[in-house]
């Protein structure tokens, strides 16, 4: 049972409240205007968050798991391909490699990044089947950058330019010219996001018009005029409500990226002296901490983190997550055969922390001091902040 103090993993009141009056104004301009689907406010908000991204042409849709979907599309990718991701993320990423008809190829995490590993990658590349890959979604997980360097070399290796990259951005708004690492870039704007809408909307980035036109014809029925459809699509519209609203938040996230890298800083200093019973995110300029994801290293199955995750919240009433407790590779519709002991170790051994705009130092204190009791550790001599203002 939760109390009125509960501290919640993300409170994103706290960052619309501030901007309410400017979200009012957006939403009553659109009511006004009567254009709600793909109208000027979506036009517009395409070139603004594709040029805050690092460039390409930019195009909305419905979600994040339409993004990739038709990113896929995009790249004719279907029945006899297969795509290749990893296990430890949201099941979304190879659900939209099944809409396809392709069959999924899980790559195990890399122990650092926890996103795909260009060394496994490259033994998939020699295993039976591997002609059939098409395309590689390296994800960005927790707004940390996936090695899509590492990648690309593994794949010139191989001789294997054929192979798109496409990068699943999800979490990753903001983090440094992100579109230019891949061929396309998807993104999600559920409201949890670093950048969320007041509803759901994903997001496709493309270095070639050719991928962008096709898209905005995918998304909108496969149209090719308004009573020609030139292939099967599906109904991905984007609300311009949404857009609008977008476009507000947009002026603001590069001072709430700041402020959620202040946040992990502070994190890290305070959790510095308990590396013996836990790995705390490596600090990367390029990070964006849309998530804060601590790996407890107790113990060799879930126990221990379950037990934390339970006490953080029954007794300390502090909101913690689990991202990712369940691999998809352990879910009905995407078995594999392939050994993935780092995407199996992480889904028993992570915990998230609250990590949001608008949070104080000294609820990175109260989080601290409740992970430290949970865990039954001695707090190191560490000055705490006394500051009750929000990280800045």
């Amino acid at each position: 049972m939760t109390r009125p103090d509960f501290l919640p993993l993300v409170d994103l009141r706290r960052m619309h409240d501030p901007i309410a009056k400017d979200l009012g104004e957006a939403f009553a301009r659109v009511v006004a205007s009567s254009r709600y689907l793909l109208g000027p406010e979506t036009e517009a908000f395409e070139a603004e968050f594709a040029r805050h991204e690092g460039g390409g042409t930019g195009v909305c849709c419905g979600s994040g798991s339409d993004a990739l979907y038709l990113a896929l599309r995009a790249l004719d990718v279907g029945p006899g391909d297969a795509v290749v991701t990893v296990s430890n993320s949201f099941v979304a990423t190879p659900e939209s490699i099944a809409r396809t008809g392709a069959r999924v190829v899980f790559c195990d995490a890399h122990p650092a990044t926890r996103s795909l590993d260009p060394a496994d990658l490259a033994r998939i590349l020699d295993e039976p089947g591997a002609d059939a890959i098409k395309a590689v979604i390296p994800i960005h997980l927790y707004g940390r950058r996936a090695d899509c360097a590492g990648i690309r070399e593994v794949l010139e290796s191989a001789e294997r330019n054929d192979i798109w990259l496409i990068g699943d951005a999800a979490q990753s708004h903001a983090s440094p010219d992100v579109s230019q690492d891949t061929d396309l870039t998807c993104y999600s704007f559920y409201p949890g996001k670093n950048l969320g809408a007041l509803g759901d909307g994903g997001f496709v980035i493309s270095k070639t018009k050719r991928h962008a036109n096709r898209i905005r014809s995918l998304r909108n029925h496969g149209r090719a005029g308004k009573h020609r459809v030139s292939e099967v699509g599906v109904n991905s519209r984007f609300d311009d409500i949404q857009a609008a609203c977008l476009r507000v938040k947009l002026k603001h996230l590069r001072q709430w990226t700041q402020q959620r890298r202040a946040i992990a800083d502070a994190y890290r200093e305070r959790l510095s002296a308990h590396s013996h019973v836990m790995k705390l995110p490596a600090d990367d300029p390029r990070h964006v901490y849309h998530l804060f994801v601590v790996e407890l290293t107790l113990g060799t199955d879930a126990s221990v983190r379950d037990r934390v995750f339970n006490q953080m919240i029954d007794e300390h009433q502090v909101g913690v997550g689990l991202h990712y407790p369940v691999p998809c590779h352990q879910m009905a519709p995407y078995p594999t055969e392939r050994a993935l002991p780092v995407a199996e170790h992480l889904s028993n051994h992570v915990l998230s922390l609250p990590c949001f705009p608008g949070m104080t130092y000294d609820e990175v204190d109260r989080t601290v001091s409740a992970l430290e009791r949970s865990l039954s550790l001695r707090p190191p001599g560490i000055t705490r902040s006394t500051s009750t203002g929000a990280v800045t």
